[in-house]
């Protein structure tokens, strides 16, 4: 019997739900924390990659463009020499476009249950599409606050209108879903 227990507990600790440990990444750009485990934020530095991976994080996902100024050329070696997988979608700020979106939620479906940053330079493009899979793809019946989530633009009111093609990525994506 005294055998069978630590055995139960690994094989239910593989079964619970995984949780990022928030404490020790306050310094990083941006970030909050919409569900235990998963994170969105702006560009952390390079130190701050360690910290995820001690903080629990399995996966990061990074929205920012090849060649951006405000991104980091290395961020793959990064990521995998912290000892985390990475995921790269290069996101136009000026152009999202719904392939882009579609490839977020692939990535996202496929590595459910484990602890994931989704970052961009500011939290802008990583909140805006962590939106839209929570209200398009999560079906638990909990309505979604938008203004919650993408918190990081300010007052949705006034911000979204000065994105036009942000706006118009949200509305396309949510009027697909609802058909």
């Amino acid at each position: 019997m005294r055998q069978l227990f630590p055995l139960a507990l690994l094989l239910y600790s593989g079964i619970s739900h995984a949780t990022i440990a928030p404490q020790t990444l306050t310094e990083i750009k941006a970030i909050q924390f919409s569900e235990p485990n998963i994170a969105t934020a702006g560009l952390p530095t390079p130190a701050q990659f360690v910290q995820l991976k001690e903080a629990g994080v399995d996966l990061v996902i990074n929205l920012i463009p090849q060649g951006n100024p405000n991104g980091h050329d290395n961020e793959q070696a990064l990521v995998t020499e912290a000892g985390m997988r990475y995921e790269g979608i290069e996101v136009d700020w000026e152009q999202p476009r719904l392939e882009d979106v579609t490839r977020f939620f692939e990535i996202m479906d496929a590595h459910k249950g484990q602890d994931i940053l989704i970052h961009c330079v500011a939290n802008y493009r990583a909140s805006a599409f962590y939106y839209l899979y929570r209200s398009t793809r999560e079906g638990d019946g909990e309505p979604v606050s938008m203004q919650q989530v993408m918190s990081p633009w300010g007052d949705l009111d006034s911000s979204l209108p000065q994105y036009p093609q942000w706006q118009q990525l949200i509305e396309k994506v949510t009027a697909q879903s609802a058909q």
